[in-house]
């Protein structure tokens, strides 16, 4: 995780060294994958400690939020899509664990 001037983060994988990210412009359920180019992210704390929620930063889009949850096509292997942030949710946010 890089963090920006500007409060926000990038998240690259340490494997591939590829981003966490997605393709165009944000949409509602767009698919969120590894890219080799950063893409911003904003984090919001969660009500369980320790635990954020990864939304696009910008503001609303077609007046919602857009955050990293996991995507409506029940598939295998699971993928992850842009969902409306529901802070309440405490199974949208995530836990950081630092690797060195």
């Amino acid at each position: 995780m890089d963090v920006l001037t500007n409060g926000n983060i990038t998240l690259r994988n340490l494997r591939n060294q590829q981003y966490l990210g997605y393709e165009t412009d944000p949409q509602l359920n767009m698919h969120v994958g590894s890219f080799p180019e950063a893409r911003e992210w904003s984090i919001y704390p969660s009500a369980q400690p320790f635990t954020f929620h990864i939304v696009v930063p910008g503001g609303p889009i077609d007046g919602i939020e857009l955050a990293l949850d996991n995507s409506l096509l029940r598939i295998f292997p699971p993928r992850l899509a842009l969902r409306p942030l529901e802070v309440s949710v405490v199974q949208q946010a995530w836990r950081f664990q630092f690797h060195e």
